[in-house]
């Protein structure tokens, strides 16, 4: 092959396989940043990636950055951002607030702080992250949570920039605070009473990615709850109904009109009908057992 070969004349597939290439080891990329990394125009990347992702080799994100559809690390850094956690976890939000008629949190670290959206009971729809949007983590359900299952190191960051107090129940000790932090990790949860305010209590559960990493946590406010076991419930299958969401995003079809695999607000109906015929027929058991 002649010395003077340039780009210009590179086969199809040696362009794809540059473009694979780039994006193997860049993670999430624009077209132009592909173009430029890959060593093609930017019209001939365009093209290339259009039909990798109708393919499903590439897949496109809400920011219009492109990843390798099946890359781990492209997943873990879709995960990773609020935005598009936000954008997956709201028709499951909306349900459940819906279903709990409780205000409900979505919450994701921000170094020692949470970063939050909230949809309060109602026609609001779910908010945007915002900056003036944080809590602290050491004093709210969904910081403990994403506490519960960051490495020893976040949780080392957080202590070392102080845990304020705020309530006399606050947890202002790293071993208060360990110790919180491993029931939360037994359980599953974790439910904070009059820590961060007197007169407010709430429930979270935690949001995972596809490699078992925390990337969320969801909190349902509990005050005025009429069945907090319910409530509980209904939490912990919409947190993983997120989890999955995140994994695997689903098509959207016309038998899934919010696009969350099906109808989430009919699941979280079912399991709380479920779980009242279940507490239903074990009373009836324990009065029958005590009448004899």
């Amino acid at each position: 092959m002649s010395g003077n070969y340039s780009l210009q004349h590179r086969s199809v597939v040696s362009k794809v396989v540059a473009i694979l290439r780039t994006l193997r080891c860049g993670g999430s990329l624009t077209i132009t940043e592909i173009a430029q990394s890959a060593g093609v125009p930017v019209s001939t990347a365009h093209r290339l990636v259009r039909e990798l992702t109708s393919w499903q080799v590439l897949r496109r994100g809400l920011d219009g950055r492109y990843e390798l559809f099946g890359d781990g690390s492209a997943r873990r850094g879709r995960t990773g951002r609020p935005s598009e956690i936000r954008e997956v976890a709201a028709p499951v939000v909306d349900d459940l607030s819906t279903i709990t008629r409780s205000d409900i949190r979505l919450g994701v670290l921000d170094g020692r702080r949470i970063a939050y959206v909230e949809k309060t009971c109602g026609p609001t729809p779910l908010s945007e992250f915002s900056p003036a949007a944080t809590l602290p983590a050491h004093a709210t359900a969904m910081g403990q949570v994403l506490l519960a299952f960051s490495s020893p190191a976040v949780v080392r960051n957080v202590v070392m920039g102080g845990l304020d107090c705020y309530t006399p129940h606050t947890l202002t000790t790293i071993d208060r605070l360990s110790s919180v932090l491993r029931g939360v990790r037994l359980h599953q949860r974790a439910v904070v009473r009059g820590e961060l305010m007197p007169d407010y209590a709430s429930v979270a559960a935690p949001v995972f990615g596809h490699d078992g990493a925390i990337a969320a946590a969801l909190e349902v406010h509990l005050d005025g709850a009429a069945e907090p076991d319910l409530v509980i419930a209904v939490l912990t299958l919409a947190a993983r109904v997120v989890s999955r969401d995140l994994w695997c995003p689903p098509s959207v079809g016309a038998n899934q009109p919010d696009g969350s695999g099906g109808d989430v607000g009919e699941v979280l109906r079912s399991a709380v009908n479920l779980r009242r015929s279940a507490h239903a027929v074990t009373t009836a058991a324990q009065r029958t057992a005590w009448s004899r």
